[in-house]
């Protein structure tokens, strides 16, 4: 970019009729300081452009007709002002410098385009962070959630659904906002979601809220329009089942509880399902897919690059002495025959609610989650002795030969509910959780030990030791987290009624 001084014959894009259009549009791709902020002016090829901003939004009239939502006070007096003419890619990037000093400080930008009718942007607005550092939204944006997901829209928007009650929102990266895009007609607690090629987003099961009981019902919610239309309803309840797409556009939906009876903790666990069930969007049904021979509730289901999907850990329940346990078995899904592989793939230690990850190169990293201490049941035979521990250790699967797994980084700390996000082929980013232990007994008292929620993060790569990143502002867990496609950063929503926060890696 030229910074430019603003000649009079540049104003000459401004003074012409105006008439408001959307295809103006900026968006802020790089704002790490130190480094370059670049940003984006996309239009119709041709077209004379202008760019505004400033550190203050105030409505601002820059000729009679005009008014921008920037102060460019500065940018006036300076005569660093932004210019051209659009190729005919449509596209042109703005980059300058951004020193160190810039830190927590936030820009907000908007285009004019002139000839033959004017043209305003949208708003966009960029926070400048360090590298390897958490930082806030410009204004503070707070995102409700817990135990929801987050799933990639068009132009880097996200869409933040469960985990709120009723309340769908998308955030927009422009603003940096969540906004409420709809209210959903169910409530469900750990329903299954799965985005469909086409962005809808596919709700199933759950734990009703109303009846406390594992629901059958599914939802197809689509972020477009902001509203719900009842599918299904499934083949068995399912309520902490594992999801995901297949690369024929079905969902594959495993595990889960069909029943659940907290009167009685000899049964707790009878209703842990190892069935699968196919979705179809073409003609929005449920069909029954394959068995394994172990059930499993809170499992993860990843898809692989070789199209298979690897069902890892969850809550089971051992044959014939009818005990809960963690498993520490993985089985593969073949999309293109319908079925599970003979034997499945054991890693070191057994986990639930922990992350899975797959890398660019293919592999898949399990983190963190938690394991069952079976010590005071096997002591004194009650069950409600059972005690749930946050785990630190990793493993990583490989897809070669037979497909195994081997031993991956040590977490600095134990956690589970955590976000694991990642970063590029061989690095992955850890946040938030809890880690402490969940008793049972305490729990069907009525006086539970609640886990410790956690504020630290941490960077895992294979083969090397686990490093600490840097602290989040808020200690959270369940929260969720997505990379953006714009400026490669991670966006953490939700764990709690805390802000978002931004990681700049």
């Amino acid at each position: 970019m030229s910074h430019r001084a603003l000649l009079p014959a540049s104003f000459a894009l401004l003074l012409v009729p105006f008439a408001a259009a959307q295809a103006l549009h900026v968006e802020v791709t790089s704002s790490a300081a130190p480094g370059n902020c670049s940003v984006r002016v996309t239009g119709e090829p041709g077209r004379p452009w202008a760019l505004y901003f400033s550190e203050l939004e105030a409505a601002t009239a820059i000729t009679p007709q005009i008014t921008i939502d920037v102060d460019p006070t500065r940018q006036l007096a300076s005569g660093n002002f932004p210019h051209g003419v659009l190729p005919a890619s449509g596209q042109a990037v703005v980059s300058f410098p951004i020193a160190g000093g810039f830190v927590g400080r936030h820009w907000t930008f908007q285009a004019v385009s002139g000839r033959p009718s004017l043209e305003l942007s949208n708003t966009a607005r960029a926070v400048f962070l360090a590298p390897a550092s958490f930082g806030p939204t410009a204004y503070g944006a707070v995102g409700l959630s817990v135990f929801g997901d987050l799933f990639p829209l068009d132009g880097g928007r996200m869409l933040a659904i469960g985990g709120a009650g009723p309340v769908a929102s998308t955030w927009e990266p422009d603003r940096q906002e969540l906004l409420p895009n709809g209210l959903l007609p169910f409530n469900l607690t750990f329903a299954a979601r799965a985005q469909l090629a086409d962005g809808r987003v596919l709700c199933a099961g759950g734990l009703d809220v109303t009846t406390q009981q594992p629901s059958a019902e599914a939802w197809l919610y689509d972020p477009a329009t902001g509203t719900a239309e009842s599918v299904g309803p499934m083949g068995s309840p399912r309520a902490g089942a594992a999801a995901c797409r297949l690369p024929n556009g079905k969902v594959f939906l495993f595990g889960g509880l069909s029943l659940i009876d907290i009167t009685n903790p000899a049964t707790l666990f009878d209703g842990i399902l190892a069935t699968s069930e196919l979705f179809d969007p073409a003609t929005n049904t449920f069909t029954a897919g394959p068995s394994i021979a172990e059930r499993k509730a809170f499992a993860t289901a990843t898809l692989m690059n070789n199209n298979q999907v690897l069902v890892a850990g969850g809550l089971g329940v051992a044959p014939i002495v009818n005990l809960p346990f963690v498993s520490n078995l993985a089985w593969t899904y073949s999309a293109t025959n319908n079925t599970f592989g003979l034997f499945p793939k054991t890693f070191t230690e057994g986990r639930m609610f922990h992350g899975a990850t797959k890398l660019s190169d293919g592999r898949v990293l399990l983190t963190g989650g938690i394991t069952a201490d079976l010590s005071g049941v096997l002591t004194t035979g009650d069950i409600t002795q059972i005690a749930f521990v946050t785990i630190g250790s990793t493993a990583l699967y490989t897809t070669s030969g037979l497909g195994s797994f081997s031993v991956g980084p040590v977490l600095l700390e134990t956690r589970a509910f955590h976000t694991a996000t990642a970063l590029d082929a061989q690095k992955t980013f850890v946040a938030g959780g809890f880690n402490g232990t969940l008793d049972i007994g305490a729990i069907l008292s009525g006086t539970p030990v609640l886990p410790t929620a956690l504020a630290t993060s941490e960077l895992l790569t294979p083969g090397q030791p686990a490093a600490a990143g840097a602290p989040m502002a808020a200690s959270r867990a369940g929260a969720s987290a997505l990379r953006s496609p714009l400026d490669g950063r991670v966006v953490v929503i939700g764990g709690g009624p805390v802000a978002i926060e931004l990681y700049q890696p």
